[in-house]
Order: C-alpha cells, then sequence, then structure tokens
C-alpha cells in the first residue's frame, strides 16, 4: 500500500480534530501518485509578502466569505499561486485542522492526490520556488530535527526536515507529520517520546 490509500483509510478510521476561529484558512497538501516514488509539493513562499516570507508552506490562504467548504479555498490558492488546476487534482480528505502560531487562524489541510502533475507556474508575487519532497524521506524519523518551541510555554516541539536547500518546519511541519501520523508511517514526533 502506500501513502494515499493509507492516508484515506486512516482518515476513515478517526475523527478529525477542528478548531473554530473567527479567521479560518485552507491550505492543499499535494501528494503525486504518478507511478514514481510518492512525493508532496510544497512552495518558498515571496520574500515580498507580508508575512512568512521565505518560509517553506503548501498552497492557501484566508477562506472568502462564501467559499464555504475549505476544499474550495484550497483548490483556489493551488491555482493561483503555483498554477496547479483543479481538474487535476483529487480529493483525499481533510487532515487535523492547526492554529497559526499567535493561535488566531485556524487552518484546515485538504490532502489531494495527483496522478498526472501538469507544469507548475510559480506566481512570483506570492511564490519563490516550487519544489517536491519524496515521502520515503519524510517517513524517516532520523531526517527530522527538533528543539523546544520557544513562542509557546509547553513540551511541545517544533520539527525541521531539510532538503534541497530548503527547510519544512512550523505550521506546515505540523501539516506533515499530522499525515504521515494518520497514514500509520514513521513520525519524527514517536521518535522523541
Amino acid at each position: 500500500m502506500g501513502l494515499i490509500s493509507d492516508l484515506a483509510a486512516g482518515l476513515g478510521s478517526r475523527t478529525r480534530r477542528t478548531i473554530e476561529r473567527e479567521l479560518r484558512a485552507a491550505v492543499l497538501v499535494p501528494i503525486v501518485d504518478d507511478g514514481a516514488p510518492e512525493r508532496i509539493i510544497l512552495t518558498r513562499r515571496s520574500d515580498a509578502l507580508p508575512t512568512h516570507q521565505g518560509q517553506v508552506a503548501f498552497p492557501g490562504g484566508y477562506i472568502k466569505e462564501g467559499e464555504g467548504a475549505p476544499e474550495v479555498t484550497a483548490l483556489r490558492e493551488a491555482g493561483e499561486e503555483i498554477g496547479l488546476p483543479a481538474a487535476a487534482v483529487e480529493i483525499v480528505g481533510l487532515l487535523d485542522d492547526f492554529c497559526t502560531w499567535d493561535d488566531t487562524v485556524a487552518v484546515t489541510s485538504v490532502a489531494c492526490r495527483i496522478v498526472r502533475l501538469p507544469p507548475l507556474a510559480a506566481e512570483p508575487s506570492e511564490v519563490a520556488r516550487v519544489f517536491e519532497i519524496p515521502v520515503a524521506d519524510l517517513a524517516r524519523p532520523e531526517r527530522w530535527t527538533s528543539k523546544p518551541n520557544p513562542v509557546r510555554d509547553s513540551p511541545a516541539r517544533l520539527f525541521y526536515f531539510e532538503h534541497d536547500g530548503e527547510t519544512l518546519w512550523g505550521l506546515s511541519a505540523r501539516i506533515v507529520i499530522n499525515m504521515l501520523e494518520i497514514a500509520g508511517l514513521p513520525s519524527p514526533r514517536a521518535a522523541t517520546r
């Protein structure tokens, strides 16, 4: 079995954690499943953005009035940010909600499968780079590092994953770890318990 089937089974056998906040956002977690080893698509945010400049992130943004479902927002944002057409995407399901570091925005992650990856084009005002990380690498706990979270007064740790000159951390890392755990794959959190 691969990530997609394991993730679908895991999502179907659990209750999803939801968080209510006045401000809501959604991100798309694109999983490429085209016969080559499975991989996820990530972006590095533009340095010109007002927040989170230069950080590794999934395509996403605030849920606009009238959009309703997070899937709508996630697909719209992926189309705007990296040129991923909604027709190329098969929704797998919703991962757990997470809050931003300041606890003001609830973010819903929409996992999706892409069987035929079309050419992608970064919107330069928002995205500096589009890149992929193999799922097999993410599922190797020894590839991750962690340190205590200096922002929150809790036992939680911040996790980091280095790949091709990019650093996956923060909210995006929490989303990836959540996806790995739901799919029953090795998680860096299990290695630090």
